[in-house]
């Protein structure tokens, strides 16, 4: 069976953009922070707002709008959920509030599959103060993985499947030292790995938003079980024994196109 690696170099940094696209943040000059739904360009009343890392939630009011009654001094993650929409995530910088944030959403579709909306914490709960985002770890690990069963119907044979990782932090690799998202100095790790029905399919190199991996084909059973896997890496440093890499992911989601 063919196996496909795909490598993630996908830099963590504060997702405001010029342009609105669909899911991301825009700046704009309003006071006000708003979520939308992205076709209709309407308010969506009703989403609810976390910050994991600060036990905050909050919703969205009739217009649309809603307010971050928290403090954020560090980059950290923000997951919006609504039903009838895409799970969303993002990692807001500090300075996030110097602009307004304007999201927004897409609704979902029959054969959109949402897999997960917790945040999950996998490793082994031993970790630096400089590992990446350290700080903002909220949960206590289910330990080196984390799986999922899942049922895939009516999909054609043209049509591709691609899973989307709404957001990731605590990755210790060299990549993300080098891009400045961990200070550790005196180690690294290897990649967490995302397998689909046994398969490794890629290796997440990087702390960020909203990355997306196609699924080859030939591993995917329409009308059956299948399996989504994420393990955490390895300190590659530490022979003596087994020492994972603490990370922290929030929403996967499959979509069918």
């Amino acid at each position: 069976m063919r196996k496909i690696l795909i490598i993630l170099l996908i830099m963590l940094s504060t997702p405001c953009f010029a342009k609105t696209i669909t899911g991301e943040i825009a700046k704009e000059t309003a006071e006000t922070n708003r979520i939308y739904d992205y076709e209709s360009n309407l308010p969506i009343e009703g989403v609810i707002i976390k910050i994991p890392s600060k036990h905050y939630k909050t919703r969205t009011d009739k217009n649309g709008a809603f307010e971050l009654k928290t403090n954020i001094t560090a980059p950290t993650i923000m997951a919006l959920e609504k039903n009838g929409y895409k799970p969303y995530s993002v990692t807001l910088g500090k300075n996030y509030n110097e602009n307004t944030l304007n999201i927004g959403i897409e609704k979902t579709t029959p054969k959109d599959i949402i897999v997960e909306t917790d945040m999950i914490h996998i490793g082994d709960d031993s970790f630096s103060e400089n590992s990446a985002n350290a700080g903002e770890f909220c949960l206590h690990s289910v330990g080196a993985f984390y799986s999922k069963d899942f049922s895939i119907k009516n999909m054609k044979n043209e049509e591709e499947l691609f899973i989307t990782i709404g957001s990731i932090i605590g990755i210790d690799t060299i990549e993300a030292q080098r891009m400045g998202q961990s200070h550790v100095k005196t180690a690294h790790s290897s990649a967490p790995e995302l397998f689909f029905n046994g398969n490794k399919i890629a290796e997440i190199k990087i702390n960020g938003d909203n990355q997306k991996i196609r699924v080859p084909d030939g591993l995917i059973k329409v009308n059956q079980k299948n399996n989504i896997t994420i393990k955490t890496g390895r300190n590659l440093y530490k022979v003596s024994s087994i020492d994972y890499d603490d990370i922290e992911f929030t929403n996967l989601l499959l979509e069918i196109k």
